[in-house]
């Protein structure tokens, strides 16, 4: 489980490079983790660079946290991103969001 990884990643603003099941690696700034009301927990992140199953190299993706195969924390940082707007709503509730200032934006 990865989990604790991405919350540290939250909480430090660090690049991650991942992999998610059978891609190529891919490098992301995670920005939230969404619980769904199933229970499964997504991460929202905006990929910089590397694999994709769309046209699209870069973006904000979701990611089941459970199928992502490997997780490093890079010791590349970043601002979080002006567009990113943690919102919870029937579809899924936010547990754990990019610190923003000197508090966490939830």
């Amino acid at each position: 489980m990865h989990r604790n990884d991405i919350v540290r990643a939250l909480e430090e603003r660090q690049v991650v490079l991942m992999t998610y099941v059978s891609g190529g690696p891919r490098t992301v700034q995670p920005h939230a983790i969404v619980r769904k009301p199933d229970g499964t927990e997504l991460l929202e992140a905006y990929q910089v660079r590397g694999y994709t199953e769309t046209d699209s190299e870069h973006g904000w993706k979701s990611f089941e946290i459970s199928r992502i195969e490997t997780f490093e924390l890079l010791s590349e940082r970043f601002e979080p991103r002006r567009d990113f707007r943690p919102v919870s709503s029937s579809s899924g509730q936010v547990v754990a969001a990019v610190r923003v200032g000197a508090e966490t934006a939830i």
